[in-house]
């Protein structure tokens, strides 16, 4: 070999046959001359999983000696059979990969949607009104059946996600006339919940409520999706498609998560109970409002303990200075005594 090359040793044949032309390619850089040569043994990973057997049978019908290398293009070939088998086991394992994450995405992609309509200030209205419907639809309908209404478990539920009581009419309405009388009354205590917070500041707070509810169910159904991906799998024991049997399980799943969305954002906005004895200062931007209204909130349902702790925490909330800008050392245009930076500046 002439000076100025490079030679290429390599202890193993990898399992892609790219990173072995890689290496190759080292040996002969800018026109050098230059050498490869690479070494591999029937106990290689490589070679007892995909080729062993048939190159031991050979090793032994040559009977040469363990410490003798074999140089044969027979050899070579079936190291090569042996990569492109590993590589189309890999190229397989991705391909499926990306089937369970094309399901994943197109759910985020809804979920993303959602929120990011309710970060560019859409108002909720319209939505939060839907929700009551259709709530109030499916209660009716899983507690009906051809056999008629499940009068005590309807009016729990309705109790307790409404906070509106229809012991007395469960009795004398049938399914569909319940239907109209929930969403008629649900929608009327919706509308006092206006009048009594005031519209901006009920905007304010669906805008809130939303986001909660949904980033919370959201991560919850993330780490569903995640298990149900880990034991997919077996399904294909029982002669079915797993990536299809995921799509139809992860989309029901969602479609559980969406309904779960829809009542906790409806029991917490009908729940809203305003104090009578907080005061706000009227010059404080929307934002800042909304704020001090979501601490003066009492979340009144089942899950009082859960709520109460929520009651409590701090709303990541931007407060608007229309004035001149605020220096980071300066005293916090929001009232507290802090400095910007340690209050509404910290997340600037």
């Amino acid at each position: 070999m002439q000076l100025g090359g490079l030679k290429i040793i390599g202890t193993e044949r990898h399992e892609s046959r790219r990173i072995d032309n890689q290496l190759r390619g080292r040996s002969g850089r800018q026109g050098d001359n230059g050498e490869s040569r690479f070494y591999i043994g029937l106990d290689d990973d490589l070679m007892k999983i995909f080729g062993g057997d048939m190159i031991t049978s050979v090793y032994n019908t040559l009977g040469a000696d363990e410490n003798i290398p074999i140089q044969a293009k027979v050899i070579s070939n079936a190291v090569e059979k042996a990569q492109k088998r590993v590589e189309g086991r890999n190229f397989s394992i991705r391909k499926t990969v990306l089937q369970y994450d094309d399901v994943m995405n197109v759910q985020r992609e809804i979920i993303y949607k959602q929120r990011k309509e309710v970060l560019d200030g859409k108002s909720l209205k319209e939505n939060i009104t839907s929700m009551i419907e259709e709530t109030a639809d499916e209660l009716v309908n899983i507690h009906s059946s051809n056999e008629g209404v499940n009068k005590e478990a309807l009016t729990q539920e309705v109790k307790s996600i409404f906070g509106i009581d229809i012991s007395d009419k469960v009795n004398t309405l049938d399914a569909k006339a319940l239907k109209e009388d929930i969403k008629a009354t649900a929608i009327a205590i919706y509308e006092d919940k206006e009048k009594e917070l005031g519209s901006d500041i009920l905007r304010e707070l669906e805008r809130v409520v939303m986001l909660k509810v949904v980033d919370q169910k959201w991560m919850d159904h993330i780490d569903s999706m995640d298990e149900l991906k880990n034991g997919i799998g077996l399904r294909a024991y029982g002669q079915k498609n797993p990536v299809d049997q995921y799509r139809v399980e992860g989309f029901d799943m969602f479609d559980e998560m969406i309904a779960n969305i829809k009542v906790d954002v409806v029991k917490l906005i009908l729940h809203l109970q305003k104090k009578e004895e907080v005061k706000r200062e009227q010059n404080i931007q929307i934002t800042r409002a909304a704020q001090e209204a979501l601490n003066s909130i009492n979340f009144e349902s089942s899950s009082a303990p859960k709520a109460k702790a929520n009651e409590q925490e701090k709303v990541n909330t931007t407060v608007v200075n229309d004035g001149p800008k605020v220096g980071r050392n300066d005293p916090c245009p929001c009232g507290s005594g802090k400095k910007y930076k340690n209050c509404c500046g910290k997340n600037a």
